[in-house]
């Protein structure tokens, strides 16, 4: 199901017991950019062929140009199970953060 109107989103989002609020978090180069444009395509906003190429929630230039995700970014996206009167919003949250973990003998 294609939401093609903003007013039947809004009206969805009303409904504040089908949102889900997910966060797409893995260490570099472990496919979360793949797994948000395969999630975006199933909603019909980019061509499945494209999922995984388009990099579609890195929005900034620089890191379409450098291959890496610099700047969180959020989507919503709905859900509906075959002809289901209850549909679902996910609220996908897309970070990219930097862990640097340090030893005892690394301070040493």
């Amino acid at each position: 199901m294609v939401l093609n109107s903003l007013d039947k989103m809004i009206q969805l989002q009303k409904n504040t017991a089908n949102i889900r609020n997910i966060c797409i978090l893995a260490h570099v180069d472990h496919g979360k950019t793949t797994l948000a444009d395969c999630l975006i395509s199933s909603n019909g906003i980019i061509s499945s062929r494209l999922a995984g190429k388009l990099r579609y929630m890195d929005s900034r230039e620089d890191e379409q140009v450098r291959g890496i995700t610099m700047k969180s970014s959020a989507i919503s996206l709905h859900y509906a199970k075959g002809k289901s009167i209850c549909v679902f919003i996910f609220k996908f949250f897309f970070i990219m953060i930097l862990f640097i973990f340090e030893t005892e003998r690394d301070r040493a």
